[in-house]
Order: structure tokens, then sequence, then C-alpha cells
């Protein structure tokens, strides 16, 4: 028996549009036009799969609904031409437009500072790959506080994939699976054993990392503890301590680049450059994406009277973000990990002294479009509502 958010009490055509009662007493309210253009009868076809018949070009915005009746679960319109539109029930209710809805729909993060120390989001790999609703679990984890910890993970990096299949396919980037270690000529900060702020990981693509898959497959004895900074959080305390420096880093390009030599990167030269605000808003004025690293700022591009007052911001940033107040500290054991946004979280490290035999992680990434489309379709089978909730879409667009 459907539930009474997802069942009709009735339909009506009101001033040309479809209006729906539903059984707990929400109104939705549809144009013709949104209707008509999205019919996914076989004559019309279907976005899922982009084989479509209709055309925009085709149908009259001033198009009307000739009649509109419940049948079982659903709507069927008739058209003034004859066509017949079905649309179930839950469908309906699951993309209507009212206000209410379209909140609803949003997913709201978790922000975070140092005090989520008691209670982080923790999941075990070998539960995830026996159990769809413990993946499901740990990838709404990701979704909501940005990260996770990852438990029963492999200690042998021929093993890494497993974890990796957590989030999706692996990304290809000139890293591959990265395995950090000292070594006598450095090009990559991780090879080094002093501490490291926290940052994000490769803001100097335009397309930047979005899932970082973190492994620890030999941990040190004398440091090297991972830390983790929720980078929304700090923007949030940037708006309320200094509003007007928060809507400049959101409208500043910044340029970030990455000159590489090969040494790590299967001998394949690259020279990366990309020039973007360190913070996005979405289209609700809502901070969805952050690209934030001190080391790989270059000399900023801008008029020469914002060069001053955009290092300002700058400075007030970086000094929100390297505060303890909101830095998480965690020492990850051998097979331990973290699944985490490199979108939203920064990361960094405590140091460590070398030692026999070396510390060895590995850390590789899966784009965020995949991390999401393995989320739907986990939900597809497990919540079919939340696989309509709309994602942080990070720096992206």
């Amino acid at each position: 028996m459907p539930s009474a958010r997802h069942s009709i009490r009735s339909a009506a055509i009101e001033n040309g549009l479809l209006v729906l009662t539903w059984e707990d007493s929400h109104e939705s309210r549809f144009h013709p036009i949104w209707l008509r253009h999205q019919c996914w009868c076989p004559d019309c076809g279907t976005p899922e799969t982009g084989v479509r018949g209709i055309r925009l070009h085709h149908i009259d915005e001033g198009i009307s609904i000739e009649s509109a009746v419940v049948e079982g679960n659903g709507v069927q319109v008739t058209w003034p031409d004859g066509h017949r539109s079905e649309f179930a029930a839950r469908w309906l209710r699951n993309h209507c437009y009212s206000d209410a809805e379209r909140a609803r729909r949003q997913v709201q993060p978790v922000l975070w500072d140092r005090t989520l120390s008691s209670d982080i989001p923790v999941g075990s790999l070998i539960e995830a790959e026996a159990d769809p609703a413990a993946r499901l679990k740990i990838l709404e984890m990701v979704r909501d506080y940005g990260f996770c910890k990852i438990v029963d993970a492999p200690v042998e990096r021929e093993e890494s994939q497993r974890m990796i299949r957590l989030a999706g396919a692996q990304r290809q980037t000139h890293f591959g699976t990265y395995t950090l270690k000292k070594k006598t000529t450095v090009t990559n900060v991780g090879d080094t054993t002093g501490p490291l702020d926290p940052h994000v990981d490769e803001p100097y693509r335009y397309a930047a990392i979005g899932i970082t898959v973190f492994q620890v497959l030999r941990p040190s004895s004398n440091g090297g503890a991972s830390t983790l900074v929720d980078g929304f959080e700090a923007a949030r305390h940037l708006k309320e301590q200094w509003p007007e420096d928060f809507e400049l880093l959101c409208k500043t390009p910044i340029t970030c680049q990455r000159f590489d030599p090969g040494d790590n990167s299967h001998g394949n030269m690259r020279w990366y450059k990309s020039r973007l605000p360190v913070i996005r808003l979405d289209d609700r004025g809502k901070v969805c994406g952050v690209r934030m690293n001190e080391r790989q700022i270059s000399p900023l591009d801008v008029p020469a009277d914002q060069v001053v007052p955009v290092y300002r911001a700058l400075k007030r940033l970086f000094e929100i973000l390297y505060s303890e107040d909101l830095r998480l500290t965690l020492n990850l054991k051998a097979g331990e990990g973290l699944l985490f946004d490199n979108q939203r979280l920064l990361h960094g490290r405590t140091g460590f002294t070398p030692e026999t035999p070396p510390r060895a992680v590995l850390t590789s990434s899966v784009d965020l479009d995949d991390f999401h489309s393995s989320m739907r379709l986990l939900q597809r089978d497990l919540d079919p509502d939340a696989m309509h909730l709309e994602l942080q879409q990070g720096m992206a667009g």
C-alpha cells in the first residue's frame, strides 16, 4: 500500500495547471509544457537513455491539458491531439517543483569541527562488500560528513582496488594509485616527512579530484597521523567573521598550477594550470565546493586595487583552516583508511621520522560523478526516494 506521501487524493485542472492533492495534504502544481516534455511513453522516449522522439520545438509553450484522471497509483493525461501520457504518483511527487519539495530534495551537509572526534563516521569494508545496505551507509556518510573512516581494509597493495570499488571506478590521473613514501628527489610534497597543513589535492585542475581513497598499508610508529578539516565549516566561519572577504573569495579567480617532471607519473611530463575561485556557491547561494591549497597559489592575476584585499581574504581564510579548533586528527592503523570528498574536505598529516620498514600509504581517486552514480544505484533498490536528492556538485560548473 503506497504511503500517504505517494498517494494521490485528487487531480484537477486549475488555471491551465494540473493540480494534484496528496493524501498527506500536500499540493503539487504542474505546467502542461513540463508534463508534455516529460512524457516517457515508448514514442516520446526517456532522458534516462537519451533516446527521445519528442522535441521541444514541436511543443507549443501554451499547450493545454485536455483531461487528467487518477488511474491506479498514477495520473493519465490526455492532450488535445489525442496523445496520452501516464505518470506514476511516486515519480510525480519526487519531481514536484513546489518550494517545499525542492527544499526537501536538498542534501544538507553536516558541518563539523574537532569535537566530532568522539563520534566520527566509520564503516567496515568487509561488511560493505557483503551487504549493499552497509555500503550505501558508508557512501551516505561521505555525502553528509564529507568523509568516512574505513576499517577491515587490506594491507597489501595488490588488494587496493577493493576499497576503491566502494566509491566507484578509479579515476586515472597522472598519479594513478600512488604510494606515498620518502624519495631521494621529491616532486610531490606527500613524499616528505614534515607536517602537512590541511589542503585539497590538485586544485590546478579544472576537473578536480572528487573522492579521495586513502589506504594505510603500514603506518609510522612515530607520527604521520591524518588530519582533516571541513572546508564548508571553514567557509562558514569566514562568512560569519568577514563577509566581505567571503564574497571576494567566491568571485575572484585564483590561479593554481603544478609542473610534474614525470618522476611519479609513469615518465610523462605534465604542466597543469587553472584559474577559479577558491569557494564555489550553488544557485541557491550555498557553499558547494572548495579549492583551498595555499602551496599551489600562483601569482595573483587581479586588478591592481584588488591585490591587497584578495591577499587579506586568503590570509584570513587560511588562518581559519589551520586553526586547531577545526582540525580532526586520526591515527590510522594498518588496514584502515579514509574515503573523503576532496572538493569539501582538506587533509594533511603530522610529521614523522623515517624508519625501516618505512611508512606506506596509498592514495587514489574516484570522480564525484561516479561516486554519486554508485550511491544512486544502491538507493534505487534500497531507498528509491533518496536517489532523487540533489547532491553537492562540488566545484563543477
